[in-house]
């Protein structure tokens, strides 16, 4: 198993969605004023998101990333891999579509903003992570399940004789003639 194998980025996805809801509930300044994010926010022409460290709004916010953080982080103990590839393909259609939204259209201030564009960006990138490395182990599944058991040394045959030939070739005319009379 890989460094990148499902379950690792799938722990690295729900290790995320609790740094965030810890800093929903201690202080969200901490992501909203480092420089990485400030530098991306210049870069990518957005506005800023400026919320005081002791929103209302913020319990709500630490609440919803700790029940999506639960939501990946049950199934992952029980390695239920099925309920995986049929949810990431739909999470990243979905943050795709949201983020896409948000940076395009200028004029709704809700969703065009660096906290919804840069946190829709890292779902993308963790969730397509998630998605090829599924795809990756679901192949080899697939490779473990059909193959085929060879012996250890190939059967050598020997060249039939014109006898043995003509004999086989006898049976093959009998049997096909049967079967065309039935």
């Amino acid at each position: 198993m890989g460094l990148l194998s499902s379950v690792n980025i799938t722990f690295f996805r729900v290790g995320f969605l609790a740094f965030l809801a810890f800093a929903c509930l201690k202080d969200v300044n901490i992501i909203l004023s480092n420089a990485s994010f400030l530098m991306f926010t210049k870069a990518m022409n957005l506005p800023a998101l400026v919320m005081p460290s002791y929103s209302a709004q913020l319990g709500l916010f630490a609440v919803v990333f700790s029940l999506m953080a639960l939501q990946d982080f049950i199934p992952l103990l029980e390695r239920n891999t099925t309920y995986f590839e049929s949810i990431v393909s739909l999470r990243l259609f979905f943050f795709f579509a949201i983020t896409a939204y948000g940076y395009c259209v200028s004029g709704n201030l809700f969703l065009h903003n660096n906290a919804v564009v840069i946190y829709g960006a890292c779902e993308i990138w963790i969730n397509f992570l998630i998605f090829t490395a599924l795809r990756d182990e679901k192949n080899e599944r697939f490779k473990v399940a059909n193959r085929v058991v060879l012996e250890d040394e190939p059967e050598v045959l020997e060249p039939l004789t014109e006898q043995e030939g003509a004999e086989l070739d006898a049976r093959a005319e009998e049997l096909g003639s049967s079967s065309d009379e039935e």
